[in-house]
Order: C-alpha cells, then structure tokens, then sequence
C-alpha cells in the first residue's frame, strides 16, 4: 500500500467492489466456490451521466488480451470456470472504462497502457450508460459465455488486489522441477470464498524481485511472505495460473508501487486531471463560474499541488467520455479557482474534491454532465500527438 495514499480512497475502492470481496476467489475458486459466486445476484444499475453509481459493480476477472489504450478499452480472457467447451469457444470479453473508471498496477493508480498484456486484473462493472449501448459490440462467441456488464469503474492486478485488502501469500514450498509453488494465505482473508492454500505454475519466466533489483530462484524460499501477479497457464479453464512476477519483501513492494506512481504522476501532468461538471452559474456575457468534481484514481501528490497553487490560475479542457481532449487553443481556457470543497464520504469514482472554477469564457463542453480535464498552472501545456486528440 502506498503510504501517502488516503484512508478513504481505500475505503472508496473496497466500497465499489463489495462484490468482488465476496467473491475475491476470482482467480483460486475451488469448483463449488465459482458455483456460489455465479449464484450472486446482479447489479443491472445503468450508469447515469453526472452521477456516480449507488451500487457495487458486477466482479469479472480474467487475463487482459487485447488493449486500445487511448480510448481506454481492452479485452479480458475471463477466468476458467471448469468448462472446457467456454474455454475452448468464449470469445475475450470486450469492455470500455467508465469515465470515472479506476485503474491500479502495482499498487498505484495507472492507465491501461501501463499494463502488460497477459497481466490478470480483478474489476467491477456495470452495464452501458445511456447512449454508450454501442460502444462494445455483442460478443461474437457463443452468447451464453459472455456478460452483458462490459462497462468497468475498477481494475486492478492480483499486487494491488490483494494487498488494498491486508493480505499477502505464505510461501509453503518451491518445486523447481515440477514447476510448482506451494502458498498459503497471510494476514487478513479477501474473501469468503477464497482458498487457504494454493498451488501456481513457476517457471524460468517467473520474475523474483528483491530490494530494489531481480533475484535469483534461490532467493524464494519457505516462509517467505510474498505478493503476485498471475497470468495465464495451460490449465487457464481450470483455474490455474502461472506466477508472472514474485515479490519477496516489503522493499521491492515499496519500490514497485513508487515506481509506478512516478510514471502516473507524470502522465496526469501532461494529460491534466479529469472530471465533470457538476453545475454553471452565468456571470453575464461569457463568464461564469463551473462546479468540477475531479475523478478518483489519482495520487494524493497531484490534487495537493492543485490545491496549494490554485491562486495562480488554471486551465480547463473539454473533453469525452473517453477522457481524450481536442487541444486546440478554442477547446480549454484559463480561470481560477475560486472555492476548494472537500465531500464526506464521496461515492466510488470520485476523488472527493470538488471545485468551483471562474472562467472569462464559457466554452459548449462545459455543460453539466460533460467531462472536462484541470490543468495546474505550471504543468505543461503541450499538443499531444495527433492519435491522442480528438478531431
């Protein structure tokens, strides 16, 4: 867990994905356990624009097989379910993050481009919002292995999954001949109906990270209180895994997390923060002042900078649904601003902060219910690459 990460961003995640803690034996469920969770009822909220959901999303979890990063979709090869005609004829699930949608690699907020294809990700879905019913097509595979909940408010690795949650693996025993590591659960449970031990493919291919650098085999042992990301292995329809990444110490955890939040902090001050708005007061002429509500997702470091420089000006974008902007000089304008509001208990998606911003000229895009993107005055106010903007 990264230590400057806020109690109730935790909170906020663990929130949203109740179901998923219920069912968090999403990549260990015996055969009876994925019989309980399929039994779990659904939650057929549709997502309205301006308003976060009420309600815990739908828990899917799979193999990431296929990205479009700029548009912040991707495909999932959804976890084994013992069927080996679903494994054999189930098309990835294809699926598009909510505007709001949070991503966490490592421990850290992240964007798909961050993670690695074959990394498996635990999520929380809703289904379409209004006007969005197109934007994943019908699964072209067999209709009754796919789910119509293809819009995610949450992903995250097996590392940030489990360890949000207070628990790390026990290594039991290492067989390097047959390819095998033995673990069992330490510290708190995710969930229900979780398995206490577990048994994972290992093979050359296994990364083993100690302090800051890779380790050798020799350095995963008995006893050793692990973290891991998982990815596919042949016997994917029976839910079993091969360990990708192995982390063997409380320093290579640290360093992975910071790591990562290095990467998205830069990201963000290139891309600006996201949002929407939540309301316009006209001043007369092209004035006004526009109510934000800044997304979740984002390092505590970066709203801290906002809010101690926001009396030297801001910028704001228009933006889409898929958080893309036009960056043209007429598509964002400076203002200030003018009120800094923390929320009690923001729901999941929001970060809590929400802002109201004074501006010389209204622009089309800042209609409530539109996504907008906070610039602070001193991040860089570049033209991205053509791919990247809206035309």
């Amino acid at each position: 867990m990264n230590d400057n990460q806020p109690t109730d961003e935790i909170d906020r995640r663990t929130a949203l994905s109740l179901l998923a803690a219920v069912v968090a034996g999403g990549v260990i469920l015996s055969d009876s356990s994925a019989q309980a969770a399929e039994s779990l009822p659904e939650n057929n909220e549709i997502p309205q624009p301006g308003n976060f959901p009420t309600k815990p999303g739908n828990y899917l979890a799979g193999e990431l097989v296929t990205t479009d990063a700029i548009n912040r979709r991707g495909g999932l090869r959804l976890d084994g379910d013992f069927n080996d005609d679903r494994y054999d004829k189930a098309q990835p699930h294809d699926f598009a993050m909510l505007p709001y949608g949070m991503i966490y690699y490592h421990g850290a907020p992240a964007e798909l481009r961050d993670i690695p294809l074959g990394t498996h990700l635990h999520g929380s879905f809703y289904l379409p919002p209004k006007g969005e019913e197109n934007t994943i097509p019908p699964t072209k595979g067999p209709p009754q292995y796919g789910s119509k909940f293809n819009h995610a408010i949450l992903l995250e690795d097996d590392f940030s999954f489990f360890q949000r949650r207070g628990q790390a693996w026990e290594v039991v025993e290492v067989n390097r001949e047959k390819g095998r590591m033995k673990v069992a659960t330490s510290g708190k449970t995710a969930g229900a109906h979780i398995e206490a031990e577990q048994t994972f493919w290992i093979d050359d291919a296994t990364r083993v990270w100690k302090g800051k650098s890779s380790a050798e085999w020799t350095a995963l042992a008995a006893e050793k209180v692990v973290q891991l990301n998982l990815t596919w292995s042949p016997e994917w329809r029976n839910r079993q895994f091969r360990a990708s990444d192995v982390w063997i110490d409380e320093e290579s955890r640290a360093v992975a997390t910071e790591r990562q939040r290095r990467i998205h902090v830069r990201y963000q001050k290139h891309h600006w923060l996201a949002g929407w708005v939540d309301h316009v007061e006209h001043l007369g002429g092209s004035q006004g002042i526009v109510t934000i509500t800044l997304f979740d997702s984002v390092d505590s470091s970066l709203l801290e900078e906002v809010k101690s420089k926001k009396a030297h000006g801001n910028a704001v974008a228009a933006a889409e649904a898929t958080l893309r902007t036009y960056w043209q000089d007429h598509d964002h304008k400076g203002g200030s601003i003018v009120e800094w509001k923390t929320l009690d208990k923001p729901p999941a998606g929001s970060s809590g902060i929400q802002i109201r911003w004074q501006t010389g000229e209204l622009l089309d895009g800042f209609r409530p219910g539109r996504i907008v993107r906070l610039r602070c005055h001193d991040w860089p106010n570049i033209k991205l690459p053509p791919e990247e903007r809206l035309r």
